[in-house]
């Protein structure tokens, strides 16, 4: 549910980027358009179908799957997907599936004794993060812990969001998605991004997802363990009453002034006296 949250983000704010660099499309402009009516209760549909105009005046439709993990059926999803719409829509369709995770079973291909249907799969653990960072793609920065040298560019991908000229509430967004990404490769990222960034991230829908994942609860908790263990290691023995007190802490920018201060302290004297 996590990454549905993420992906519909995404789809919604940053489309026509993934279309232009991901797809190939030179977009002029597009939209998501609503599923075809439910006619069976097995009716499936894409999870985004959207329909372009590119540059040149060309419309087309574009039906994008967003897998975290390959599906074996994802192939023949796709064609029940390009038959119904281009029976609808009657326009030239792309079929695509963004793959967030590797598999060794991922192939752009169905076959069966009668069809041979091919699709795009667009890897993105296979892409370069460097060349988003180089490029300034801002859009594209929350999928930068996914792709190649992702984890040692994750600091610059969540400045270049950060630092960007995009409205707030898009940036709270993006900052999001790449943490919630992140929980794909590491279960300690998440909660290094949010610490970061909490300030701006509580505007977006999906922080509400983040707390019930307890990635928040789970940080803080490292942290409060983080700065006790860093006092012992500094002072030796740590009186009951001080660890008892850090451990009632849980606003994250408490906890940050607070880890900076048993950091920085000469002596339990002087952090005890900031402390208090």
């Amino acid at each position: 549910m996590q990454y549905d949250v993420c992906t519909k983000v995404m789809m919604e704010k940053c489309r026509d980027v993934i279309l232009r660099h991901w797809v190939g499309i030179p977009v002029l402009e597009s939209r998501l358009i609503d599923p075809l009516p439910q006619e069976t209760v097995s009716l499936k549909r894409s999870d985004y179908s959207v329909l372009v105009t590119d540059e040149y005046g060309v419309r087309k439709l574009v039906l994008l799957e967003i897998q975290t993990r390959w599906d074996k059926k994802i192939g023949l999803r796709m064609l029940d997907y390009r038959s119904r719409y281009l029976l609808e829509y009657e326009l030239e369709a792309i079929s695509c599936v963004l793959l967030l995770c590797p598999s060794p079973q991922a192939v752009d291909v169905y076959q069966d004794n009668q069809v041979t249907f091919r699709f795009q799969v667009i890897r993105v653990y296979d892409l370069d993060a460097q060349e988003i960072i180089d490029k300034g793609i801002t859009c594209l920065a929350p999928f930068v812990p996914l792709m190649q040298h992702g984890r040692e560019l994750i600091d610059e991908a969540d400045k270049l969001i950060y630092e960007s000229s995009a409205p707030k509430i898009d940036k709270a967004d993006m900052l999001t998605a790449m943490a919630i990404f992140s929980g794909l490769i590491s279960p300690s990222l998440p909660g290094y991004l949010v610490s970061k960034r909490r300030d701006i991230m509580i505007e977006s829908v999906g922080y509400e997802v983040i707390k019930r994942e307890g990635i928040i609860e789970g940080m803080m908790r490292a942290q409060r363990e983080g700065i006790i263990e860093i006092l012992h290691s500094k002072f030796g023995h740590l009186p009951r009453e001080v660890e008892e007190k850090i451990r009632t802490y849980t606003d994250p920018a408490q906890l940050r002034i607070l880890l900076i201060n048993a950091a920085t302290a000469t002596s339990l004297l002087e952090f005890r006296r900031k402390f208090e």
